[in-house]
């Protein structure tokens, strides 16, 4: 009996640790923004779960739908590193894009968890994009216009350290992820508490991304609550289109007449947008299989200020990455597409039905902002150096989408294939 109990009280402190694993990852990204603790320190300290889970489980992780793109893009994300002409961007990169495969597996690891578990990632969720609103304002941004410049000069008046600068539409970026989300459980969602908070939340954000005059992020917003309300109603979804439609005309008629909206939707910016991607695909002809290896655009783009970002997160992966992670974001978006399908045709009255809507709301939405902004990878000017960033956002949106398409099958009695 005496044997026995330290096995139970292993397996017990082994289990809670296991619930923490995608937290573990978490150094990681410290250790390349603020250099410290020790880079292999941080990883000693990400890779503890592998070994306590396969002693408790037999495996180190589980199975998911997504793990033959994940495997092609690692395969893609280490060629670019030996091939990538700045060594210190790609391994920046190649070290955030692992920890992020890390936090994904972590947290589909701990798909059973309760739902305290997953209210506390949510709010860390939240404070993590309220971290971001004030990093933003509080960088200053030449998107000031008369609806916004309070919150600049609000922002300015709070201690600020960081020393880098959040351009508006990565925050546009995330909100336009996170607001479709919370659209869904406003709407789909039966305990009242629930969309109560998740409906202020999302009027909240929805502020803040107003004030943050991210076009690209208003747009994808939009194009990710109008896929929820299409899982939601048809007709809602057809009402809703039309009124965007009608909006965009209006914006569209007094566009030369309004300042703000110039600075919102700078059209001469998506024309330059144009030349850049012209000047990508020319670079990339001559190497199409391997891309320029991870930062290696910004090498080729050195000697230019105005095409120093790609602006467009799928050229940007094929340059970082080469044909594996074009082949990887395929398969990744094909099989996207498939469990968006099984969504929509299982059981509205599942509360994991409208949390399942919202993911892939958010995805759309992501998808919609990666083609005229980074948000799968992301440059960040800090003091002299630049560090390139893996962003753990569309990672979390992955994993849910796993989660929550695995719990609505289970409750209609059928299995997620992996």
């Amino acid at each position: 009996m005496q044997s026995v109990k330290p096995k139970m009280i292993l397996s017990g402190l082994g289990s809670a640790l296991l619930l923490l694993q995608p937290f573990f990852t978490f150094p990681i990204f410290i250790s390349i923004l603020v250099g410290a603790p020790p880079l292999w320190l941080s990883w000693l300290i990400a890779l503890i779960p592998l070994p306590l889970r396969y002693y408790l489980t037999g495996r180190p992780t589980c199975r998911t739908p997504f793990d033959i793109p994940i495997v092609i893009s690692t395969a893609g994300i280490v060629l670019g590193f030996f091939i990538s002409p700045d060594k210190q961007l790609g391994l920046t990169l190649l070290n955030t894009y692992l920890a992020c495969v890390l936090f994904y597996y972590g947290l589909v690891n701990n798909s059973a968890a309760r739902q305290g578990y997953w209210a506390f990632i949510s709010v860390l969720l939240c404070l993590i994009l309220l971290f971001l609103s004030v990093w933003n304002f509080a960088g200053g941004s030449d998107k000031q216009t008369v609806f916004n410049s309070w919150a600049y000069k609000l922002a300015s008046t709070l201690p600020w350290t960081i020393g880098m600068e959040l351009h508006p539409n990565v925050l546009g970026g995330a909100f336009a992820v996170v607001i479709p989300g919370l659209v869904a459980l406003a709407i789909f969602l039966q305990r009242t508490p629930v969309r109560w908070g998740a409906g202020i939340l999302a009027l909240l954000f929805g502020l803040v991304l107003v004030l943050s005059a991210s076009g690209s992020g208003w747009i994808a917003t939009v194009a990710g609550i109008l896929v929820v309300l299409l899982l939601r109603n048809a007709r809602l979804f057809w009402g809703a289109a039309l009124g965007v439609g009608a909006v965009a005309g209006a914006v569209w008629s007094i566009w030369h007449e309004s300042h703000w909206m110039a600075v919102v939707f700078p059209f001469n910016n998506l024309l330059s947008r144009f030349e850049i991607w012209q000047m990508m695909i020319a670079v990339l002809k001559d190497r199409p299989l391997t891309g320029l290896g991870l930062g290696g655009w910004w090498s080729e783009a050195a000697a230019s200020t105005v095409y120093r970002s790609p602006h467009n997160a799928y050229l940007q992966f094929y340059s970082d990455t080469g044909a594996l992670g074009i082949l990887a974001l395929i398969a990744a978006i094909v099989i996207s597409v498939r469990l968006f399908w099984q969504v929509l045709r299982s059981d509205k009255g599942s509360p994991y039905y409208g949390i399942a809507a919202g993911i892939t709301g958010g995805i759309v939405a992501g998808g919609v902002h990666a083609l005229v902004d980074m948000n799968l990878n992301i440059l960040v000017s800090a003091g002299s150096k630049s560090l390139y960033f893996a962003v753990p956002l569309l990672w979390l949106w992955a994993a849910l989408l796993v989660i929550s398409c695995r719990h609505l099958l289970e409750g209609a009695g059928k299995v997620l294939p992996p």
